[in-house]
């Protein structure tokens, strides 16, 4: 019986510390505990998703670890490989010099249902998140920004937002900077799975954003 490819979210960007892996990690959690079938991939040399998930406790929902570079033949073996597995979702982390395997990039783009791009609200990101969405639409795939570590009372959060919309689609909802979100890394949970967890709302939100367009993209 032919097994259906997973729906396949690849989190992007061309610069570190914009939040790719946090949202990465929460969202596998997320997706995990409605019952999906997931699994991740990271292709960051730095291994910080895969850190995050040998600290996973056991009582904690489980799903499937891979790890990979962003060599092209790599990517095309490993989607394939993970392909016949018959999860419902693979996650995908990339490093923060994607654009350096532009060729890698590309295969992974090319089997991606969204590629989604973090963001906060400073100069210091926009200056780089925008031109690498423009990129990303010039290659014809579905993307969004989502923004992450905001202060939605300041100014340069709504700057920020009407800067991004101009460039492609803005997820609705933005995850603000609490100090429960990096506090879940060192545990290997996410937030979602913190009792009482400040922001946990935020990251249920992104993630029916995320999972209405994903569904969309294989309707």
């Amino acid at each position: 019986m032919e097994t259906t490819a997973p729906l396949r979210l690849v989190v992007a960007g061309p610069k570190g510390g914009i939040g790719k892996t946090t949202l990465s990690r929460n969202l596998a959690v997320a997706a995990a505990a409605e019952g999906l079938r997931v699994a991740t991939l990271d292709l960051d040399p730095q291994r910080s998703l895969t850190n995050w998930y040998s600290k996973r406790p056991d009582k904690c929902v489980q799903f499937d670890h891979f790890k990979g570079d962003m060599n092209e033949s790599t990517i095309r073996e490993a989607m394939a490989a993970i392909s016949e597995e018959g999860y419902d979702l693979l996650v995908v982390d990339t490093p923060p010099s994607v654009e350096d395997s532009p060729e890698g990039f590309k295969a992974l783009a090319a089997v991606a249902d969204l590629l989604l791009i973090p963001t906060s609200h400073t100069d210091d990101d926009l200056e780089v998140v925008r031109p690498w969405m423009r990129f990303v639409r010039s290659l014809g795939r579905p993307a969004a920004y989502v923004m992450n570590r905001v202060n939605a009372r300041a100014r340069a959060f709504v700057d920020a937002k009407a800067q991004l919309v101009d460039d492609g689609p803005l997820c609705p909802i933005e995850i603000p900077s609490y100090e429960d979100v990096p506090f879940t890394f060192g545990k290997g949970i996410g937030l979602v799975e913190l009792k009482n967890g400040k922001g946990s709302e935020y990251i249920a939100g992104v993630w029916a954003y995320v999972r209405a367009e994903l569904r969309g993209r294989r309707a």
